[in-house]
């Protein structure tokens, strides 16, 4: 176990994403986010067979749907993402605003085996 400076990675891209093969952990993962202030559209998406939470740490977002939903997100609220669900946020203040994205795998099980597959195709190059 070794602590991972995710704010450090994040300026360079908006966001940086904690994976497997930096937690070690097969099923779950963790994306940080910042965006500058004003900043409008960005997209949050999980893939097939992920669902995630959506956790604003300070600020205040609108987040709008694919299915047309819209409403406004306050710093301390969390959002459950289903799994392929489409979402748009915008920065409604001034400052910058954080978040993280706390997701996991629906099918363990078959991303465990592909990540597995490619350890593999890793070892054989070397």
């Amino acid at each position: 176990m070794k602590p991972i400076p995710l704010a450090e990675r994040v300026e360079r891209s908006g966001e940086v994403a904690l994976g497997p093969d930096e937690s070690g952990n097969l099923t779950t993962y963790l994306i940080y986010g910042r965006m500058a202030p004003n900043e409008a559209g960005r997209r949050l998406r999980p893939g097939q067979g992920r669902e995630e939470i959506f956790y604003l740490i300070d600020g205040r977002v609108r987040i709008e749907t694919a299915r047309f939903e819209e409403f406004v997100c306050e710093a301390g609220w969390a959002v459950p993402l289903p799994e392929g669900s489409d979402v748009w946020v915008t920065n409604l203040t001034a400052a910058p605003v954080q978040y993280v994205i706390a997701g996991g795998f629906t099918e363990p099980v078959h991303f465990l085996r592909r990540v597995q597959e490619a350890q593999a195709a890793v070892r054989q190059t070397r």
